[in-house]
């Protein structure tokens, strides 16, 4: 029995070795599966970053379309203000010329207020001139001028209608001082015949004998 004990006692440690010894192959296979597993943080990672380049993306071409757009309108809109200022630009040189006033040189103001308006509108403006011309040289009056402001008031197709704002200061016999005023224009312009001005409003207001309501004062003796 003993020795039989002792058979198995030999023989038990051989057979515990053999057991706890892995396959060469086994164990490369199982470093290789295990070499194969990525940790969840990376792929997660990954997916964060595939999201944010489609992100991108979108946004890069949104901007894009965005910006071709705002393009064609900003240049829709700087056409506008162009037209505009140059419409404000006529009208405020008219006005300004027109708010000079010289007794002594009553030609120059006629002049001005004929140049660059229709055929239809000139009769009309010469007519104004022969009425108010007696009283501004009765009363030796003068008048300087000063732009303060022109806006586009509003506009149909070609025709443009201008508000123009000067601040006129005049003098006579009866103030020689000098009175301050603010005179206000309403110039309308077609553009189609390079900005011709086709109806004036505010021409004459203040200046004496422009309400028409009283005769022209006599030059001659009876």
């Amino acid at each position: 029995m003993k020795k039989e004990d002792s058979v198995m006692s030999n023989t038990g440690p051989i057979s515990n070795t053999e057991v706890t010894e892995q396959d060469p192959a086994a164990s490369a296979a199982t470093a290789a599966e295990t070499g194969s597993r990525r940790p969840w943080w990376s792929s997660v990672r990954t997916l964060v970053v595939v999201t944010v380049l489609a992100v991108v993306a979108a946004v890069t071409f949104g901007v894009l379309w965005a910006t071709d757009d705002s393009s064609e309108q900003l240049q829709a809109l700087q056409s506008r203000l162009d037209t505009e200022a140059e419409a404000e630009a006529v009208a405020s040189e008219y006005a300004s010329s027109v708010s000079e006033v010289d007794h002594r040189d009553l030609d120059g103001w006629r002049d001005a207020l004929t140049n660059g308006v229709s055929e239809q509108l000139e009769p009309k403006l010469e007519g104004a001139v022969d009425v108010v011309a007696p009283w501004l040289t009765q009363m030796e009056y003068t008048a300087t001028a000063r732009l303060l402001a022109a806006e586009v008031a509003r506009h149909d197709g070609d025709t443009f209608v201008v508000q123009v704002f000067v601040d006129m200061v005049s003098r006579s016999k009866q103030t020689p001082d000098g009175v301050a005023a603010t005179a206000t224009y309403t110039v309308t312009m077609d553009r189609a015949s390079d900005w011709t001005i086709t109806d004036v409003g505010g021409v004459g207001a203040g200046l004496p004998g422009a309400g028409e309501a009283e005769p022209a004062p006599e030059t001659g003796e009876r």
